[in-house]
C-alpha cells in the first residue's frame, strides 16, 4: 500500500488519515497488510531519487536505502533468521542501525534495541529474556557480551560493525557488503517489530512488545496531528536510536511523509544548532533535561541560523518554554508519551498551546486522572495519569513474559502510567511527577521536578535530581545532587537560599550534595533508585549547619 498524499474535492485523504477542512484528524487507521517494510518500500518505489538520510557529511537515497534494508536481511536470512526471531541490536545511531532495523522488518524478525551503556547482570537479563539469536554490536561494547556468552546459550551470533570480526564474530561491514538482497516477507501490521526494555529506573527492566500498526499510527499521529508536517519538513534527532522516540517521531514520521531523516550521532550542547543547520532539519525532538542545558550555553549567531521551526518535547520546564522560542526561533510543541504508548499520545493542539501543560489526548486515545481505587479524578486533584485506546493495536501488546505485569499496568482497559498528573478547568493535563520519585516530607507531597526546575534555575547549575532520604522524623528529607556548569562554584547555602525564594519552605533541601556528573540511561532519564539507594550519603545538611528556612 503506497503512503502518497491526494486530495479530493478539499478532503485531504491520507493512507492512514482523513482529514476535513478544518485539518482536524476524522479517522486514524493502518490496515492490517501494511507494515514498517512496506511503509519503506512504498516510498523507495514512489520517489527513488528523494533523500531518506542525511548523516554527517553523507546522504542516502530511498532506493538505496531498500537496497541496504534488503542485503541486511539476507545477512540474517543467512543467519538461520526468520519470521519472528530476536534479532539485538546494540549500536549508537549510525546508518548501519536503521539498514539492520529495516532488514529485520523485511523479513518479520523481531528487533531488540539494546541500551549501548548497559553491562553485566542487566545486558544478560534482557539478551537471555528475550531470547536473542543474532546480535550486531559496535565493537567497543563487545567485550561486554563475550564476557557473558556463555550463559546466553540462544546467542549463536554476534555481528561487530568493525571491520574484522574478532573471537569467532562477524564484520559487518563485510557481511553487508557480500550479501544478498533478499526478499521481503514482512508479515502484517499486527505481528511483533520490537521488543524494547524499560530503562529500569524503578526496578528491572520490562519487555515492551510494540507491533507495526502501533509504530505506523504512532507516526502519522505525530506528523499529521502533533506537528503538521509537510513533504518538505526533516526531521533531526540526537536521540538513540534505541529509544522509542527516535524511532516513531524522527525515522518513521519521516518515511510516512516522505521525507528526509537528519540523524545526529550524538546531543552536543555546543553544536546542536550547527549540526541541525548542516543537515538542513525543521523539525527536531527534545528531552526536558536538554532545554536548560541549551539556554545555558553562551549566546551564539548558531542560535537562529538553522530552518528549525518546531520542537517536539515533554515537560518543558514553564518558565523556560516562551525564552527558549525566543531565542532559538521555534515553537515548541509539548506532548506526552511512554514506550508502552508507543510515543506520544497526549499533546498541545498547536493552535491552542497551553504553556505548563503537556495538551489532550490526541485521536484514538483517551485521558483521565485516576485515584487510588481507580475511578477519575475532578480537574484540579492530582492522581495518576492513565490512558486508553480506543481501538487495538494502537498501544504496546504487553510485557514479554510477563502477564502479571502486562494485567497490572493494564487493569480496567487503562494503562497506568505510574505518573502523577491533574487536569486544569480547560481539560488540559498537568505533570506532576513520577509517582514513586515523589517525596513525603512531614504530611506533604513534593514533586521532585519542581525541586529540580528551581534548582536548575540558578546560573551555576547545569542540572540537578531531587530525591527523598530517611528522615529522623519519619518519611522523608529532599536532597538535590547538583552538577555545576563547568568553571563554577556554589556554596549550598546559597543555593538553599535561592531555592527559599521559589520553593514552599517544605520543598526547600535540606540535603545538597555536588558531583561532576549524575547516573543515567542512555535515554538522559536519571536514575533515581541509585541516587535514592545512597541515603544521605555525604551531603552538606543545612540543619546542621544550623540554617532554618523561613516559612
Amino acid at each position: 500500500m503506497s503512503y502518497l498524499l491526494t486530495r479530493e474535492r478539499g478532503l485531504h485523504r491520507h493512507a492512514n488519515i482523513e482529514y476535513n477542512n478544518t485539518h482536524q484528524p476524522k479517522v486514524l487507521f493502518i490496515t492490517p497488510m501494511d507494515t514498517i517494510w512496506h511503509a519503506l518500500a512504498a516510498q523507495a518505489e514512489q520517489y527513488p531519487d528523494r533523500i531518506f538520510l542525511r548523516f554527517a557529511d553523507r546522504q542516502w537515497r530511498y532506493a538505496e536505502a531498500v537496497a541496504l534494508a534488503r542485503r541486511a536481511a539476507g545477512v540474517f536470512a543467512d543467519l538461520g533468521i526468520g519470521l519472528g526471531d530476536r534479532v539485538g541490536l546494540m549500536l549508537g545511531n549510525t546508518p548501519d542501525y536503521l539498514w539492520a532495523w529495516f532488514g529485520c522488518a523485511c523479513l518479520g524478525a523481531v528487533t531488540v534495541p539494546i541500551n549501548v551503556h548497559l553491562k553485566g547482570d542487566v545486558l544478560h537479563y534482557i539478551l537471555e529474556h528475550a531470547g536473542v539469536k543474532v546480535l550486531v554490536i559496535e565493537p567497543s561494547l563487545l567485550d561486554r557480551v563475550l564476557a557473558l556468552r556463555d550463559r546466553l546459550p540462544d546467542l549463536h551470533h554476534i555481528v561487530v560493525r568493525s571491520e574484522a570480526g574478532p573471537n569467532g564474530t562477524l564484520a559487518w561491514p563485510d557481511a553487508l557488503a557480500g550479501a544478498r538482497m533478499a526478499e521481503p516477507t514482512p508479515g502484517n501490521a499486527t505481528d511483533l517489530h520490537s521488543i524494547l526494555y524499560t530503562s529500569g529506573t524503578t526496578g528491572p527492566p520490562k519487555g515492551v512488545m510494540l507491533n507495526h500498526q502501533a509504530y505506523l499510527h504512532s507516526a502519522a499521529l505525530f506528523a499529521d496531528v502533533m506537528i503538521g508536517a509537510t513533504a518538505d519538513d526533516v526531521f533531526g534527532t540526537s536521540l538513540p536510536l534505541f529509544h522509542i522516540n527516535a524511532q516513531a517521531h524522527t525515522v518513521l514520521p519521516a518515511i510516512y511523509r516522505g521525507t528526509s531523516v537528519a540523524l545526529l550521532e550524538q546531543f552536543s550542547a555546543s553544536r546542536y544548532w550547527r549540526q541541525l543547520a548542516d543537515l538542513e532539519a525543521t523539525i527536531c525532538n527534545l528531552l526536558a533535561a536538554m532545554i536548560p542545558i541549551l539556554m545555558k550555553q553562551p549566546p551564539s549567531p548558531d542560535d537562529r541560523a538553522h530552518r528549525v521551526r518546531i520542537a517536539a518535547c515533554a515537560a518543558t520546564p514553564p518558565d523556560l518554554w516562551r525564552a527558549f522560542e525566543e531565542r532559538f526561533g521555534l515553537t515548541i510543541i509539548e506532548g506526552y508519551g511512554l514506550t508502552e504508548t508507543t510515543g506520544f499520545c497526549v499533546a498541545n493542539p498547536r493552535d491552542s498551546v497551553r504553556v505548563g501543560t503537556f495538551g489532550t489526548a490526541m485521536p484514538g486515545f483517551e485521558l483521565a486522572i485516576f485515584g487510588p481505587d481507580d475511578t477519575p479524578l475532578p480537574p484540579g486533584v492530582p492522581g495518576e495519569i492513565v490512558i486508553r485506546p480506543q481501538r487495538d493495536n494502537l498501544i504496546m501488546m504487553g510485557y514479554y513474559r510477563q502477564p502479571e505485569q502486562t494485567a497490572t499496568a493494564m487493569r480496567g482497559g487503562w494503562f497506568h502510567t505510574g505518573d502523577l498528573g491533574r487536569l486544569d478547568e480547560a481539560g488540559y493535563a498537568i505533570f506532576i511527577d513520577r509517582l514513586k520519585q515523589s517525596i513525603r516530607r512531614r504530611g506533604e507531597n513534593i514533586s521532585s521536578w519542581e525541586v529540580e526546575r528551581a534548582v536548575n534555575a540558578h546560573p551555576a547549575v547545569l542540572e540537578s535530581a531531587a530525591v527523598g532520604v530517611p528522615s529522623e522524623l519519619g518519611e522523608e528529607e529532599v536532597k538535590v545532587v547538583v552538577v555545576l556548569r563547568p568553571g563554577t562554584t556554589l556554596d549550598p547555602l546559597d543555593l538553599v537560599r535561592w531555592c527559599e525564594e521559589r520553593l514552599a519552605y517544605f520543598a526547600v533541601p535540606r540535603y545538597i550534595e555536588f558531583r561532576d556528573s549524575l547516573p543515567k540511561t542512555a535515554t538522559e532519564r536519571v536514575e533515581k533508585y541509585k541516587l535514592k539507594a545512597e541515603g544521605v550519603g555525604k551531603a552538606w545538611d543545612r540543619e546542621a549547619a544550623g540554617y532554618r528556612v523561613k516559612r
